[in-house]
């Protein structure tokens, strides 16, 4: 039974392995043992050593694998011999799992090998992702019980009418979740995230996707010919589920039983480009901490001397290779002996052949593992129910989530902030500034419940972009929000005892960067409302975008929207509930054209982004007003806020640098209609391009830039004073630095004057519709909280171009304050 060479020190070495291979492996990494020899001595211990493997009735005692002459002498044979021999290797790992332990859920590795045989056609990039998550879901649903069965009525479409239905209710109601499920499941899993950036590594497809790089390994993909990414990506694949197959976890018993490593043996390992050489290198550059798996090996003569093995070290005895493994064997694992290179423990088996040592090999016929009793297996699993009983009571009784109307949405928090303390939209460490005004406007809500008040929502994006990472502005709906509380404890303090007027509470809402979850949280919002709550306007907003406009059109009809610093053309007309507060795109580009005409440039280039519809707006209105004024509009150029600052767009600002400049040497003139935030890199770049020292600078006209004059606890890169090559113009609706601010405190005291219009106390409170009516109607805002901005809503053209609106120049000194003039030309008194 037994093939092992009764030579002097197999004892010791067999002994040393039947520990390691019966014991846990815990977090070491076990070497790979390979004999060299000329004799078959190296490939019979290997073989004779499988048998141990085996009890007398053929069961297996400790899972393991068997490359034999079988399996080469078909790989050989085959145009992709690593994937047949895998396939090999996998299956025998799976067939000789011990009984008592499970089966083995090899998953990971399945669906990445089953992309190879997967065709996905040669249609566009989506089609081909849509074709493979449709085939490997029908794969795994065959594979998983329950679902097999409903796959098959569904396909059949059952037996009869009624059948038929149940079918396409079932199709509904589970196939296709199951299937959009599975889909987000290999895109998001931790087990398949390596994958994308191995193919990347590779030369291969940008994809950072599970499926958009795997359609490059399908059956007729552009890397399926890539042997060495091919068979790399599926033993990565194994190493996951071997990984997870020792995980021992509390709810699963027959893992806390699996306390051995998986082993492989290679019997015939062949010289340099074989398929057995292919695999025994990829598995030594597997080996990784904690890896379940001991590789016994035994190179041919062919391949040792074609390695070079002699000349980097001395091949060890069988003693020297016991020696060697044994400190595996103690509780604190020790390094290896010296000589241990790449992972391998190279043995010769040479000597004389002792008789004495076949009779303790014929004794000693197989490895006896470490027993795990039922008790201790099942312990975890019990101790886990009683204290899970346990606790939910005393769960149900400390739970209380202060922060039930807001949720984390990709990196953020968004919501409505209805808590009494505790929850905040940012860390710890991030937008201070928010974290302040969410208490400070708490500790003014609980003031305003000391008497009869109403509600007005803060609706705007508040947090940073997610993507972002270090260069991050801090929103201008912030700024707009500190307006907002200021004008807040403004009016509550001149309230107090008031009776002809109501408190004002301030809800916060988040709509996430460039309000990403604007539906979603207009969607809260009209809950809130319609619980009987004191709602009565919404305000802020901070952005002309689409999602804005979809947001609002989104919030019940009866609620009144009051913009902040919102100035597109377009929010009026396209959301009947919208009122407009500041001036629009329309006047921000009467106002810069006037600037232009006055340094009298009859050249003038637009920046703008092509995807933003606030940004397209404004350069349209300013193209057509300075056409009107007979300056040359020259072609534009484009940045875009999402790819701004990745590399292929940071390549394209040099460029856009040398034309400003030009533009400027031609007595032309650059206006900026994008957002703020991509301004510094461009004016970094045409700093560096045509800043000279003593130069003239050199005018540049911008719109919305005020986030990077008002705050000044931001990035560096953002402090505009930076750039002595430029003179910043920008539009402002105020001059005194807090442009953001005082645009936020209007839209609150707009809210607050339509209120106290319908306050008949506290017998019968005004609805939101009453409150919206009232604006339809008319309102004059004139209060002593801002008595230097008063205005009319709903403001006509007429009225919005009486609007305080600023041309404000920023100094090159740092910490002085902009130079501001009035748009129109007038005095600023």
């Amino acid at each position: 039974m037994n093939g092992i060479p009764p030579l002097d020190g197999v004892k010791d070495l067999v002994t040393v392995l039947d520990e390691l291979v019966g014991r846990p492996v815990g977090r070491r990494e076990l070497p790979a043992l390979v004999f060299e020899e000329d004799g078959g001595r190296g490939e019979a211990f290997v073989t004779g050593y499988r048998d141990r493997l085996r009890d007398g009735t053929g069961a297996s005692l400790v899972p393991h694998a068997l490359l034999d002459d079988a399996a080469l002498e078909r790989a050989r044979g085959s145009s992709e011999p690593d994937v047949l021999l895998l396939d090999h290797l996998t299956g025998q790992l799976e067939q000789s799992m011990p009984a008592a332990v499970g089966g083995l859920s090899l998953s990971t590795y399945w669906t990445c090998r089953r992309v190879l045989d997967i065709d996905v056609g040669a249609g566009a990039a989506r089609a081909r992702r849509r074709t493979l998550a449709e085939e490997l879901c029908k794969a795994w649903q065959k594979d998983t019980p329950g679902l097999k069965g409903l796959r098959s009525f569904i396909d059949t479409g059952g037996a009869g009418q009624v059948s038929a239905r149940l079918g396409a209710v079932a199709t509904v109601l589970l196939a296709w979740p199951l299937e959009q499920g599975h889909r987000t499941w290999l895109n998001r899993t931790k087990r398949l995230r390596w994958y994308a950036p191995m193919v990347r590594s590779a030369g291969g497809t940008p994809a950072s996707r599970f499926l958009a790089a795997a359609t490059s390994l399908s059956r007729h993909g552009d890397l399926r010919g890539r042997a060495a990414l091919r068979q790399s990506l599926l033993l990565e694949a194994l190493a996951v589920d071997l990984a997870r197959a020792c995980r021992r976890g509390v709810l699963f018993p027959r893992r806390r039983r699996r306390v051995w490593p998986f082993v492989v043996f290679l019997p015939r390992v062949d010289g340099p480009g074989t398929a057995a050489r292919r695999l025994l290198d990829g598995l030594l550059k597997l080996r990784r901490r904690g890896l379940p798996l001991l590789i016994v090996a035994s190179r041919t003569p062919q391949g040792a001397t074609r390695d070079g093995l002699e000349g980097r070290g001395r091949a060890r005895t069988l003693g020297e290779a016991a020696a060697c493994l044994r400190p595996l064997l103690e509780r604190h694992a020790r390094p290896l002996g010296a000589g241990v290179e790449d992972g391998q423990v190279v043995v010769r088996p040479a000597g004389e052949e002792q008789p004495g040592m076949r009779d303790w090999i014929d004794i000693n016929v197989a490895v006896r593992p470490r027993a795990v009793s039922w008790p201790s297996a099942h312990l975890g699993v019990i101790l886990a129910v009683v204290l899970l009983a346990g606790s939910v009571p005393a769960v149900q009784w400390i739970r209380q989530d202060p922060c039930h109307d807001t949720w984390p949405a990709q990196g953020v928090r968004v919501g409505i902030d209805t808590a009494r303390h505790g929850c905040y939209f940012t860390d710890g460490g991030s937008q201070q500034l928010l974290r302040t005004l969410q208490d400070n406007i708490r500790a003014e809500n609980d003031i305003a419940r000391s008497g009869a008040y109403r509600t007005v929502v803060f609706l705007a994006p508040l947090t940073a972009d997610p993507d972002g990472k270090r260069e991050q502005l801090t929103p201008a709906g912030v700024l707009q929000l500190q307006g907002a509380a200021a004008a807040q404890h403004e009016f509550n303090k001149q309230a107090a005892g008031d009776v002809e007027r109501p408190y004002l509470r301030l809800l916060v809402a988040n709509a996430g960067y460039a309000f990403a979850q604007g539906k979603e949280v207009a969607d809260r919002l009209n809950s809130l409302a319609g619980d009987g709550t004191s709602i009565s306007a919404v305000i802020g907003i901070s952005q002309s975008r689409q999602a804005s406009v979809d947001a609002i059109n989104r919030l019940s009809p009866d609620l009144p929207v009051i913009g902040a610093a919102v100035t597109g053309d377009f929010m009026t007309t396209d959301t009947p509930t919208y009122f407009q507060t500041q001036p629009t795109n329309r006047h921000l580009a009467r106002a810069l054209t006037r600037r232009v005409t006055a340094l009298k440039r009859k050249k003038a280039m637009v920046i703008y982004d092509d995807q933003d519809r606030y940004s397209v707006n404004l350069w349209q209105d300013l193209t057509g007003e300075l056409a009107k004024q007979g300056v040359a509009v020259q072609d534009p150029e484009i940045v875009r806020t999402p790819d701004f600052g990745m590399p292929r767009v940071v390549s394209a600002l040099p460029d856009l640098a040398k034309r400003i400049c030009a533009l400027n040497r031609s007595d032309g003139v650059t206006l900026f209609a994008a957002r703020g935030s991509q301004l510094p890199k461009i004016l970094n770049e045409v700093q560096a391009e045509c800043g000279t020292e003593g130069g003239t600078p050199f005018p540049f006209l911008a719109s919305d830039v005020d986030t990077l004059i008002e705050y000044p606890e931001i990035t560096e890169f953002a402090h505009l004073e930076r750039y002595p090559a430029v003179d910043l113009t920008y539009i402002a609706f105020s001059p005194d630095r807090h442009s953001d601010n005082a645009a936020g405190g209007d839209a609150f005291r707009a809210a607050a004057a339509a209120i106290n219009r319908t306050w008949t106390g506290t017998k019968v409170p005004p609805r939101a519709s009453n409150v919206l009516q009232q604006l339809r109607t008319g309102v004059e805002v004139k209060d002593t909280v801002a008595p230097d901005r008063s205005f009319i809503l709903p403001a006509d053209e007429g009225a919005l171009a009486r609007r305080p609106l600023y041309l404000c120049a920023v100094s090159h000194t740092p910490e002085a304050s902009p130079s501001c003039q009035r748009a129109d030309g007038g005095p600023l008194g």
